[in-house]
């Protein structure tokens, strides 16, 4: 058998492609073409790689016969090409971005019954991959909000940011209601194994009303029994108390109910009241930076530690505001600068 015979561009470029690979049939297809090119007789290439004398002279006529090193290389990644035509292939792709599919076995009868083949769950499965599709988490939106306002606010809050003068501050506010127990989270755990968290029977929960400064990453926050018009005052005065040279504070809130409680506008008519609310349009938090600060709180603070009592629960969490320039670091990377728009899918 003579030995085939490659020039050293094209070992290069195999031998490069040989370590890079991550499909192991390529690869191997790639080391027999380069063992017969060293010299081995197809018999003793097939009995390394354990595959079939006859599989070695088909690879090797393959090679032989390209035209191009890239016509025998795309032949050797071309895979099974499935049961379904293109035509019938691409309108399964639309059919999966449209409809909300959640289990793959309900593609088995949907195949079935549209196109007569026959897939496994797991056949549909790989099929899914090879169309670009992936198993995750659907994304939850408000269902009412509007995209023309939510960018026009944006482009508010942005010359308000630019032009801002010095002695004035712009903060972002809204109240939250950490309850006391621990959530599911992700972590490293050994394979085959699980690391299990108890969690709490109670249901008690904390009130806390709060206020993010995005440029200086502080925070004025008021613990209450509740949350209403009499208790975001207080959060008000303790604002105005901890900026008391700053001239003007744009105070951005959603729209609930007690902060347009006729309490709170008897207080903002108040001669030597400095804020000024700024409200975001209708379901609009994404565009809120203090609910960034939520979620990181829930995510990294109490989700991750089981605390007995609801008075541990409490104290972890006012440790953590008390200390909160601790996190800065990780508070500007998590929460970010720029607000985030909701571009709807067509429906």
């Amino acid at each position: 058998m003579h030995t085939l015979i490659i020039d050293a561009n094209e070992r290069t470029q195999l031998e490069a492609l040989a370590r890079k690979t991550k499909d192991k049939k390529t690869a191997d297809r790639i080391r027999i073409i380069l063992a017969l090119a060293d010299g081995y007789r197809a018999r003793d290439v097939a009995t390394i790689f354990r595959v079939n004398e006859d599989t070695v002279t088909k690879w090797k006529n393959s090679y032989q016969k390209r035209r191009l090193f890239s016509d025998w290389l795309a032949t050797a990644h071309r895979g099974y090409d499935g049961k379904l035509t293109r035509a019938q292939e691409h309108e399964l792709e639309q059919y999966v971005e449209t409809e909300m599919v959640t289990d793959a076995a309900t593609l088995v009868d949907y195949i079935k019954d549209r196109y007569d083949q026959v897939y496994t769950v797991n056949g549909v499965t790989k099929l899914l991959h090879r169309l670009g599709f992936v198993y995750k988490q659907t994304t939850l939106i408000p269902g009412k909000l509007d995209e023309a306002k939510q960018a026009a606010f944006k482009q508010v809050y942005e010359k308000l940011r630019d032009e801002l003068p010095e002695d004035e501050a712009i903060m972002f506010g809204d109240g939250v209601h950490p309850s006391h127990n621990v959530h599911a989270t992700k972590a490293w755990i050994r394979r085959g194994q699980d690391k299990q968290v108890p969690t709490n029977t109670g249901r008690k929960r904390l009130n806390i009303n709060g206020a993010l400064n995005l440029e200086t990453m502080e925070t004025v926050t008021y613990f209450s029994e509740t949350i209403n018009a009499e208790e975001t005052i207080h959060l008000f005065d303790k604002i105005q108390a901890t900026y008391p040279n700053t001239r003007k504070i744009h105070l951005i809130l959603d729209n609930a109910r007690y902060y347009n409680n006729k309490l709170i506008k008897a207080y903002l008519r108040k001669r030597k009241c400095r804020i000024k609310l700024l409200f975001l349009p209708p379901y609009s938090p994404n565009l809120n930076f203090i609910e960034r600060l939520w979620h990181y709180l829930k995510k990294y603070i109490i989700g991750t530690k089981r605390r007995q009592t609801f008075k541990e629960f409490e104290a972890d969490i006012h440790a953590f505001f008390d200390n909160f320039s601790d996190y800065q670091d990780k508070l500007r990377q998590f929460i970010g600068t720029e607000m985030h728009l909701i571009k709807l899918q067509a429906s």
